[in-house]
């Protein structure tokens, strides 16, 4: 099933909120997953009786681009809130970590090898 670029819109927003540093609380990250889940299960339901491909693999692709375009997700500053917020969602099973990592690897992100230890400026 495809997904409106508006509902894409509000998923990204929803995201950015939950970690954006103009609010405060942790609990933005658990409402966010709270909503994502409910989605979720419905998507699910939804999918199953009407033969449509499970919401699984489009919040993955969703999350990994959010993770990668976001400029709040992306700032050092705010690992801590991005960190919460995937905890809950890999918590929750909205989030694999595993995939995410392989990703990464697929598209050779520096510092994921084992080979690169050696070049690393952590050692003199």
């Amino acid at each position: 099933m495809d997904y409106p670029p508006e509902f894409i819109g509000k998923l990204d927003l929803l995201l950015t909120w939950s970690v954006t540093p103009l609010q405060y609380g942790d609990h933005r990250p658990y409402a966010c997953v709270t909503l994502l889940r409910a989605w979720h299960e419905k998507a699910a339901k939804r999918a199953t009786r009407r033969d449509y491909t499970p919401p699984d693999e489009f919040i993955q692709d969703r999350l990994f681009d959010w993770l990668d375009s976001s400029d709040v997700a992306g700032d050092p500053k705010h690992i801590r809130e991005v960190s919460l917020l995937l905890e809950n969602l890999i918590q929750n099973d909205l989030f694999s970590y595993a995939n995410y990592i392989q990703r990464l690897i697929a598209r050779g992100e520096p510092g994921l090898s084992f080979s690169e230890v050696g070049k690393s400026t952590l050692f003199f």
